[in-house]
């Protein structure tokens, strides 16, 4: 097995040395890393290559697209993917943010569990008070089979498009396995690249491109409001969806995930305690 690890940045000098720490101490080693630098305006391409001192990634340059929102993160890392295959033959790829701190382990778990029908896994966040559903890969640390990434490349790339590709990779046949030992911590709080506020508004965005429904959407952000900022966070998410208007998104792709809200949903009114347990504790 062979893996090609891609990480945008824009602006990531603060996280430069974490994620070269990270990669070096990994003891599953068979990667080749890609990095794209986009339109970085702090000196992220000067403090990688301080901190990069084995001459590990492979660094591209583009212009920043549109902002988070705007989806520039996954543009700049299908742009990375596109460059890193012509350098050579991968059975993986991953998208690896600059804010992840991966357990030393991580790779050597996560990366042979993508075989066979299985086309997406990672593992959990386990910084605290950022604790996510343990039946879905967070965006930050996507690892995907040659075939499940083929099955994800007419999406757009847009807010969304890490909790829709899942439901792209079922539509071909493979499966999403999350192992709940393979454990990584965030640098900063999810989605807070752009401040927190901006990262809720995105949230609540996410949400109704991707197919939430309104009750599921709230019970969504119930969560999050025990989350600082609190009250100026939830009202930001509540905005975001109702400005977001329906995406870019396939319908059928978006009905896929309402019904998975559906099973969740009959799933914590069967047993709400089992399935916290089931969803959340780890």
């Amino acid at each position: 097995m062979t893996l090609l690890i891609v990480t945008p940045m824009h602006n990531e000098a603060d996280n430069v040395d974490g994620i070269v720490e990270t990669l070096r101490a990994q003891t599953w080693q068979d990667f080749d890393w890609v990095v794209v630098d986009d339109g970085s305006t702090d000196g992220t391409a000067q403090a990688l290559a301080r901190a990069d001192v084995e001459g590990r990634a492979r660094v591209f340059s583009k212009q920043n697209d549109g902002g988070l929102i705007g989806g520039s993160a996954y543009t700049s890392w299908r742009f990375g993917v596109a460059h890193g295959f012509t350098l050579g033959d991968y059975t993986h790829v991953m998208k690896l943010d600059a804010d992840v701190r991966l357990a030393p382990d991580y790779l050597a778990r996560v990366v042979p569990a993508a075989t066979g029908d299985v086309g997406i896994s990672g593992g959990v966040i386990v910084s605290p008070g950022m604790v996510e559903q343990k039946v879905h890969v967070p965006g930050p640390v996507k690892l995907y089979t040659r075939a499940a990434w083929e099955a994800t490349t007419g999406m757009p790339s847009a807010v969304g498009f890490d909790v829709l590709d899942e439901m792209a990779v079922a539509e071909a046949g493979l499966r999403t396995v999350v192992d709940t030992g393979a454990r990584f911590e965030l640098a900063r709080a999810i989605g807070a690249s752009e401040g927190r506020v901006h990262g809720r508004f995105r949230n609540g965005r996410m949400c109704r491109w991707t197919g939430y429904s309104f009750p599921y959407f709230l019970l969504h952000a119930a969560r999050y409001a025990g989350r600082s900022p609190r009250v100026v966070g939830s009202l930001a998410m509540l905005w975001g969806y109702a400005r977001a208007g329906r995406g870019p998104y396939a319908p059928e792709l978006r009905r896929a995930h309402a019904r998975s809200h559906h099973r969740k949903l009959r799933a914590m009114v069967r047993n709400p305690l089992r399935f916290w347990s089931d969803t959340y504790r780890l």
